[in-house]
């Protein structure tokens, strides 16, 4: 029982006793609000569903994900009024209606309705995000209010919808990486393997060249097997992105979000016109991922499905540093095979990390520096003066507007 409710009761037994026939009248109206009250109290979030449904959990940043928001009073019980407040991580934006802040102090999605029994309501949005990231929607706090709109009940239900927004691309010209194999434009037709690196056989497949059968080895097997031969190596890239973008400590370096963002537009760019070269191509970089190691990396693969992973890990990616970038390139040394190119992408003076560049190069890897700050020009220069293949790249205006990507050097 409520302390109005006990007050109530006393006022009642008070005019009783008294004869006040005002105070009689008085408390049997109050401890009817409070019987109303109770009711709502207990059955006014039950069997009440909330969905929230969200057409896809990936987009690319300036696209928006259709969303539907389903609440439905599944009893007898009316609902005056029932209001939900869907929390939204910072960035979050939606077309139709503008995020309030809540009672715990973020940012929300409030809706609000009047349900009659058995009733389900639909409401659509579309869901977007004012740059790169991983996004959420969610938890949602439910209140519900009695008949005479008095709050009644309120609960936290933990759905929560987690959606990434990759980073935009640009056309980019391509970077006109080295290959040994047939000449770059055999290359850029998709070379995948060195015809004079023999690797051994494998089991035939049926749509296998007959002009790639092993005969020797099939009379000796008594089985059709086919030859097999090493990729070439100047086809598999590493890009090695730097997510620092000024000079100092990780843990000290202030960030510029639209100059971290042109840079990651940058990045997703060149990995888009890989993909196109049909190179086999990779992600490395020393930032906050999401996941317990301190390094983020995608190895270098050709299958289906490589840049949309490498699209994915970039939006992850968050803004700051979670080690030295040459402590990553010490990682990179470990973990590519030879023969590998390696790009290094960054908006900084690529001269502080010259000796682990040096040491890649000397494990039989090829460099490529990719300078994008603001003195690009002149980094990729020095960079050249030194020996190292070096380019610089500049998207033609802000990162939300860009319409290209240029690469000179």
């Amino acid at each position: 029982m409520t302390g109005t409710g006990f007050l109530a009761i006393l006022l009642l037994l008070a005019g009783t006793v008294l004869n006040v026939p005002v105070a009689i009248v008085l408390s049997i109206v109050v401890l009817l609000l409070e019987i109303v009250r109770a009711v709502w109290a207990r059955l006014g979030l039950e069997r009440v569903t909330y969905r929230r449904h969200l057409e896809r959990d990936r987009m690319t940043w300036g696209e928006e994900i259709p969303t539907t928001i389903e609440i439905w009073n599944r009893k007898r019980l009316p609902l005056a009024w029932i209001r939900a407040e869907d929390e939204a991580t910072s960035g979050v934006e939606v077309r139709e209606r503008p995020l309030v802040i809540g009672g715990r102090g973020g940012r929300v999605l409030r809706n609000a309705w009047t349900l009659a029994p058995y009733e389900r309501v639909n409401r659509h949005f579309h869901v977007g995000a004012e740059r790169r990231g991983v996004y959420e929607l969610g938890p949602v706090g439910l209140t519900v209010g009695d008949l005479f709109a008095r709050e009644a009940a309120s609960e936290q239900r933990p759905a929560v919808d987690r959606f990434l927004v990759r980073p935009r691309t640009v056309p980019a010209t391509a970077l006109q990486r080295r290959d040994t194999v047939g000449g770059q434009d055999r290359a850029r037709l998709g070379l995948s393997e060195d015809p004079s690196r023999f690797a051994g056989v494998r089991e035939y497949v049926p749509g296998d060249p007959l002009r790639r059968i092993h005969a020797r080895a099939s009379a000796r097997l008594g089985r059709p097997v086919v030859k097999r031969f090493e990729p070439s190596r100047d086809r598999e890239v590493l890009l090695a992105l730097d997510v620092q973008t000024a000079n100092g400590p990780a843990w000290e370096a202030t960030v510029d979000s639209d100059e971290v963002e042109s840079l990651f537009v940058v990045a997703a760019s060149i990995a888009r016109s890989l993909a196109l070269e049909r190179a086999a191509f990779g992600l490395a970089a020393a930032g906050f991922h999401g996941a317990e190691s301190r390094f983020a990396h995608l190895p270098v693969s050709e299958a289906p499905g490589q840049l949309e992973r490498v699209f994915d890990l970039l939006a992850r990616l968050t803004s700051h540093p979670s080690a030295p970038f040459d402590r990553l390139l010490g990682m990179v040394l470990r973990v590519v095979r030879p023969g590998t190119t390696v790009i290094v992408l960054t908006a900084r003076d690529p001269a502080a990390f010259l000796p682990w560049l040096r040491r890649i190069e000397r494990a039989g890897c090829r460099v490529v520096i990719v300078a994008c700050g603001p003195n690009g020009p002149a980094d990729a220069g020095r960079m050249r003066q030194v020996g190292l293949a070096a380019r610089s790249v500049r998207l033609d205006g802000p990162w939300r507007t860009a319409g290209a990507l240029s690469v000179t050097g």
